[in-house]
């Protein structure tokens, strides 16, 4: 679909997108491109890469691994999460995502589980649709930020990356933004803990238990990036818009602290 947007991109033809995975690009106007000689990722928006019709059949995911299952839905996680607590967000548009944290969140372990469970992918793919619109309509921030510059460094699959810094970044961001975590622990069904402000940190812990429950890596360096580079990446997503446009100031300490945390 990245592929099938890059060729139609300042173009007047049209995109049909038929997704097989849970990433939600088929509700977006944004895609990427690697340069891989210069270990650099970068992102555009452009509307007229916004399909014009996607198809939505639960039946061609019935094949997909594990893996790609969790690690594509945990993408779509991300931009639930992210769209939430972007800047200058659309008010209607967090209510969409945070029934899009439902529905992954319910979904996919039923389609870890069994991928033949008709009902689950089907579901899953409404939470993917829900959070392609999510992020479509919202701007990306420091998890992203940080995602796209570990990917364009080390080849790591995107979906890989969002589920294992997700966790982190939530932990980074919760005192700043407790209303949108409360809410995304509420989605969650995370407990409620004693006292609100601690809500983020439930948010957070939600999100670290269903990774730890999925076939995807946990740590960084499960995922084979070097810690040797966590330096540079942290430099450099610091610096990014993306990251900028966080609801809490982020420094290049505060990407390190978090990368070696995840590392």
């Amino acid at each position: 679909m990245g592929v099938g947007k890059g060729v139609v991109s300042g173009d007047r033809r049209s995109l049909i997108a038929i997704p097989t995975t849970y990433a939600g690009s088929e509700m977006t106007p944004v895609f990427g491109s690697t340069n891989r000689a210069e270990g650099r990722k970068s992102v555009r928006r452009d509307p007229a890469v916004l399909p014009k019709l996607a198809i939505y059949d639960p039946e061609v995911t019935l094949e997909l691994s594990p893996g790609l299952t969790a690690s594509t839905a945990m993408n779509a996680l991300a931009h639930c999460v992210e769209a939430c607590y972007a800047p200058d967000v659309n008010p209607l548009v967090p209510p969409v995502a945070l029934e899009g944290v439902r529905r992954i969140v319910r979904s996919l372990p039923l389609c870890i589980t069994n991928g033949h469970n008709l009902d689950a992918r089907e579901d899953l793919l409404t939470g993917a649709y829900l959070a392609g619109f999510s992020i479509g309509n919202a701007s990306m921030a420091l998890h992203h930020g940080i995602c796209h510059v570990l990917g364009g460094k080390t080849g790591v699959a995107h979906g890989v990356l969002n589920a294992i810094m997700l966790p982190h970044v939530i932990q980074f961001n919760a005192e700043a933004v407790p209303d949108a975590m409360s809410a995304i622990a509420d989605a969650m069904e995370s407990p409620h803990p004693a006292l609100p402000r601690k809500r983020g940190r439930q948010a957070a812990n939600g999100v670290a238990a269903l990774v730890a429950s999925l076939p995807v890596p946990k740590r960084l360096r499960d995922a084979g990036v070097p810690e040797g580079i966590l330096d540079e990446v942290a430099t450099e997503a610091a610096g990014t818009a993306t990251v900028r446009n966080n609801p809490k100031p982020v420094t290049d300490a505060d990407v390190r602290e978090i990368l070696r945390a995840a590392w």
